[in-house]
């Protein structure tokens, strides 16, 4: 736990400076929000994992491209979890535009025993950092995605502005 705590001090620290818009925007100021879904498929595999569980997330997406979300989703062992996040989109360019990377960091909580230690720097009341990177495709406020979790499975979701 002690080295948990700085170490999550530090990407609440991050994600806080990351949500200050450059235009004088608040921090809780959005453009709109962006409801995803999706399931999870596994290219680790383990007799422990509980099979394809669901997963949304709400985010509140600024102008100027960043976010702040909630994901709530059964985690790989079936146990209910929660990701609370901030994080920035990159679109690529010209013909690419509607392509994007997604990187959001924040707080893991719902890893707990026996499967607390398959997320570094876990806590015993499991809450634990994460950084999370994602591919996507969004046009016309239809948007999919393909999120990288660890080295361990691989996240589809679909989503829409609204």
């Amino acid at each position: 736990m002690k080295k948990t705590l700085p170490l999550a001090a530090l990407l609440a620290s991050l994600a806080g400076a990351c949500l200050a818009a450059d235009d004088g925007e608040k921090w809780y100021e959005y453009d709109h929000l962006y409801f995803q879904a999706g399931t999870y498929i596994h290219y680790s595999s383990s007799k422990d994992h509980d099979g394809p569980n669901l997963f949304g997330a709400l985010e509140a997406q600024k102008s100027n491209d960043w976010l702040y979300g909630l994901a709530l989703f059964d985690n790989s062992f079936g146990q209910f979890s929660q990701y609370l996040y901030g994080g920035k989109t990159w679109h690529f360019p010209d013909d690419w535009e509607n392509f994007h990377f997604k990187l959001t960091a924040g707080i893991i909580h719902g890893y707990k025993k026996p499967w607390d230690d398959k997320i570094p720097f876990n806590s015993s009341n499991g809450w634990a950092p994460g950084v999370i990177p994602g591919f996507g495709y969004k046009k016309n406020g239809f948007g999919a995605d393909i999120i990288f979790l660890g080295n361990s499975a691989l996240l589809f979701t679909v989503g829409m502005d609204f």
